[in-house]
């Protein structure tokens, strides 16, 4: 049973949400305290999976004066485990931006219990994949991921120039792994209030707009170019970035001749872009990266395996939780979690228990959450954002095994036989994007 806490110092607010959540009792341990100081107390004599807190937070004894953010941020200090997110009412740009470090989440009030709830189990359910506390500590508890130094300069530098261009940054957040994931998580909080997710980096920087870049960037820090972890490792980063890039391109040229679903098309770049990242979190866990790194030197084994062996997880389920913590789209969050074994989807809860929590709505289900996420039937069926990336990111891989692309073969071949991909004429397209991309990337 998740336990839940949460924090708002009205009464009437506390009330009503405890009235709107009485159907939860079932499924959640609940607690509600009335200040930053009662929920540390309530915290100190147990663990809570969850901190669901308001901003605007007054405090009392020797907590007066303690806000959500300042709540939250001890919160992740203290106890790295556990999510923390957001539950208000609008506030200022100023306080807003505060909250970027502290929560993972933001949602906004009145919040429906549809939303609260889909919220919790999507992060949760993705969490419980990992099954491995201190992996769980170290994604739960990421404030932000190292850019390339390049990219990084380069941000800053046009960010600080007087005629800032927000075509320039958005190219330039395109270009990175840990920008662009970050900059998705903040564009797509309930703060912002948009119509739907945002799964373009560049159209991103368009709606959060200069001033807002400015300060995520020059004051609070938003974006890191902090690779000690990489270079102590021997971590090989540009090389990552190059067959992330490569890997977003390969997935949409295969997309848009595959599928008309333009939803699809839109978040595959992205999808592609993002599906290593966790190799990125696991740089921070230097017992585990060694031990991997040494057992596929022992074994001979792939990378993928190493990390099962090791951790009984992978680099893929960690960035998926990650960016589940982040609000990144659900298709998105999917296809970077089984992009290495789609059929895995038949073994997984994540999706199966979003699908039947949300059932038990009835007529209350959240629209949101069901425009989110596809059907186990569905992505086992149709050309989806996982199937392209799993395509792009296999025939990659195969390429830096071996010279002749045409000895490429998927390491899922009954998912593609599923989806009718594996005959001669549709494996000549994949080559022939493939061939487009690599001439691309060589003209530059």
């Amino acid at each position: 049973m998740r336990k839940i806490l949460f924090v708002d110092d009205d009464h009437k607010e506390t009330k009503g949400l405890k009235k709107m959540l009485q159907p939860m009792r079932q499924e959640w341990e609940m607690e509600f305290a009335v200040s930053g100081e009662e929920a540390l107390n309530f915290m100190s004599q147990s663990s809570f999976d969850a901190v669901i807190s308001d901003l605007h937070l007054r405090g009392r004894g020797i907590c007066r004066g303690m806000d959500g953010t300042e709540l939250l941020g001890i919160v992740r200090e203290r106890y790295p485990e556990t999510v923390c997110i957001i539950l208000s009412i609008l506030p200022d740009m100023e306080m807003a931006l505060k909250s970027v470090k502290s929560a993972h989440q933001f949602l906004m009030k009145p919040g429906s219990v549809e939303t609260i709830k889909y919220t919790i189990e999507r992060t949760c359910n993705l969490r419980d994949l990992l099954r491995n506390e201190t992996l769980i500590k170290t994604v739960t508890q990421i404030k932000d991921l190292p850019s390339l130094p390049s990219l990084y300069s380069m941000i800053v530098k046009e960010i600080q120039s007087p005629d800032t261009s927000l075509k320039k940054v958005g190219n330039i957040i395109s270009q990175d792994v840990s920008m662009s994931a970050k900059i998705l998580q903040l564009v797509n909080s309930s703060f912002f209030g948009l119509p739907r997710k945002i799964t373009d980096p560049k159209q991103a920087a368009v709606y959060l707009g200069v001033d807002t870049l400015k300060s995520l960037v020059l004051s609070i820090d938003v974006f890191s170019s902090f690779t000690e972890d990489a270079e102590l490792r021997g971590f090989p980063l540009a090389e990552m970035w190059k067959h992330s890039l490569m890997t977003g391109k390969l997935a949409q040229k295969i997309a848009r001749a595959q599928t008309n679903d333009k939803k699809v098309v839109e978040e595959v770049m992205i999808a592609g872009m993002l599906h290593d990242i966790g190799k990125l979190i696991l740089l921070k866990v230097p017992k585990q990266y060694n031990q991997v790194m040494d057992f596929i030197e022992k074994s001979g084994c792939g990378r993928v395996e190493a990390e099962y062996a090791v951790m009984k997880t992978s680099h893929a389920e960690m960035g998926a939780y990650l960016l589940g913590l982040w609000g990144i789209p659900d298709n998105v969050v999917e296809a970077v979690a089984f992009h290495h074994n789609p059929s895995k989807l038949l073994e997984n809860i994540f999706i199966m228990q979003n699908e039947s929590s949300r059932e038990g709505f009835g007529k209350t289900k959240s629209k949101a959450a069901n425009s989110e996420s596809l059907s186990i039937e569905k992505q086992l069926t149709e050309f989806t954002t996982l199937t392209a990336v799993h395509l792009a990111d296999a025939m990659l891989i195969q390429k830096d095994r071996s010279s002749d692309i045409t000895a490429y073969t998927s390491p899922d071949k009954l998912y593609l036989q599923t989806l009718n991909l594996t005959d001669t004429d549709k494996f000549s397209e994949h080559v022939e994007y493939y061939n487009k991309v690599i001439r691309e990337e060589v003209l530059g």
